[in-house]
């Protein structure tokens, strides 16, 4: 009731989740309170557990809790990194302009074509740089353009110390982390759904609703989700 992690481990809700008697033993251990004192110890044990209201859903959110910051210490990393990465792409002012390059290049490439006045071009385009080859096939396109930035625009060769993060977030699998996101997301909405509808507390000491709630909802929305969703 009091999730007082001291105390409880995650091996030890573990076995508590699956010893648990069915819902039918607690209720009859229940009703044997009166006869506390000439019970077997297992027996005392089951009538004082028999007493905490939804048990089996405590526990199991009690688990979740248990394990939820390695899982979130798991996934917050590539989040972290991709979330910098995207932020420092929108905001580079020179891989802006490389790109503004690129765009000119290939319109005059394209020139005479229903390609040549393009607005813009997909970002998978700058993967295939290196492929497009001269006539001779001496030279690569992405050649061609480290050339003409070096020669001509100097300052745009800069664009890889504004980008610090990118290489790191790379490394990220987009839908290996979407997954793990989705997984702890649907988690989250269904605690979160399970403590809205958990009865009011028991007593003074049932702070079930109150830690699980903040030390589990709140921080996963304000480490992770802002960053990933917003």
């Amino acid at each position: 009731m009091e999730v007082n992690e001291s105390i409880l481990t995650e091996s030890m809700v573990q076995n508590l989740i699956k010893q648990l008697p069915p819902e039918d033993q607690l209720l009859s251990l229940g009703e044997m309170k009166d006869e506390y004192d000439d019970l077997a110890e297992s027996e005392q044990f089951g009538v004082v557990m028999s007493s905490v209201k939804n048990l089996k859903k405590r526990l199991e959110s009690i688990l979740f809790k248990l394990q939820f910051e390695e899982q979130l210490n798991n996934i917050k990393p590539d989040v972290v990194s991709v979330t910098a990465a995207c932020e420092e792409l929108m905001k580079s002012q020179t891989f802006s302009k490389l790109l503004e390059i690129i765009l000119l290049v290939g319109n005059f490439m394209n020139s005479g074509s229903r390609n040549g006045k393009a607005f813009g071009f997909s970002i998978s385009y700058l993967c295939k740089l290196r492929d497009t080859k001269s006539a001779d096939l001496k030279q690569t396109l992405l050649h061609f353009l480290a050339e003409v930035c070096q020669e001509q625009y100097p300052d745009v060769m800069s664009f890889v110390d504004e980008l610090i993060h990118v290489e790191k977030a790379s490394r990220v699998s987009a839908e290996t982390l979407q997954k793990n996101l989705e997984l702890m997301g649907r988690q989250i909405k269904g605690l979160e759904k399970d403590l809205e509808t958990f009865p009011p507390p028991q007593n003074d000491k049932d702070l079930f609703v109150e830690k699980i709630h903040r030390d589990v909802v709140c921080v996963f929305l304000n480490a992770v989700s802002p960053q990933f969703c917003g």
